[in-house]
């Protein structure tokens, strides 16, 4: 049994919790957890410790990129510590004995329980223990683990806000161009699907349509036209990398 500690309770480690307790057959054990504002989530059964930690195997930071140093210094070096980012090396923890990194490349917000049993989990440990200790941890949550250091973590994470964070804002543009023009959401649905599998069944080089790809300039211009000044930098940077991306 490998007893877990999570500190910080945002969404990331809200969810990471309940995903801990939801496995029954688990050999890992959520000791308890704290956060910042020192309250209660009743979704949590662990309990919440204000102060005065409990001695586990593994204290998990869940918690803001540019938190974790300090946050870790609270903790003893002595007690095995590991952080949850996707862009903070590993090495901002050794000054611990034993200390390394459980990042999942997923999405979490507080509206849904993100499903984790198919999110290849990413480990890097600075020992044995403690890979053993995070290989372990990562295997109640999903079926699927890997080692990768921390360049290699830094450069999946980037490619992460690539897919989600800059693709998730485009949707945001849209529905407000569609509200504006009191347009019903429901009529880019079937596109908004086609483009997710079209980028899951074939390359997205090749899938890649639109008027940026075929040089349309004049549609382009009718575009910006439309567009608020303040979003039309964003569509030419678009456009220009698409069209960067097809040049002979």
């Amino acid at each position: 049994m490998i007893t877990v500690f999570v500190i910080g309770t945002g969404n990331l480690g809200k969810q990471l919790c309940v995903a801990l307790e939801s496995d029954q057959d688990s050999q890992i054990k959520l000791m308890g957890y704290t956060n910042h504002s020192l309250n209660d989530i009743p979704q949590i059964k662990a309990p919440l410790f204000k102060e005065k930690f409990p001695k586990c195997d593994l204290y998990l930071l869940a918690v803001p990129d540019d938190s974790i140093e300090k946050v870790s210094a609270s903790i003893p070096a002595n007690q095995p510590v590991a952080h949850m980012s996707g862009s903070v090396p590993m090495s901002v923890l050794d000054s611990h004995d034993e200390y390394g990194v459980l990042y999942i490349p997923q999405t979490f917000n507080k509206y849904r329980q993100a499903d984790l049993e198919e999110i290849t989990i990413c480990l890097e440990s600075g020992s044995m223990e403690m890979k053993e200790k995070l290989w372990m941890v990562a295997g109640s949550l999903s079926r699927k683990r890997t080692h990768i250091n921390s360049t290699q973590r830094q450069q999946l994470h980037l490619a992460a806000v690539y897919m989600n964070n800059f693709v998730n804002h485009c949707y945001y543009k849209s529905a407000e161009i569609l509200k504006a023009a009191d347009l019903d959401p429901k009529l880019l649905e079937g596109l908004q699907t086609e483009t997710l599998e079209n980028a899951k069944q074939s390359k997205p080089h090749d899938a890649q349509t639109g008027p940026a790809r075929r040089g349309d300039s004049a549609t382009i211009n009718r575009h910006l036209e439309q567009l608020k000044e303040s979003d039309q930098a964003m569509y030419l940077a678009i456009s220009e990398s698409i069209k960067r991306t097809y040049e002979d």
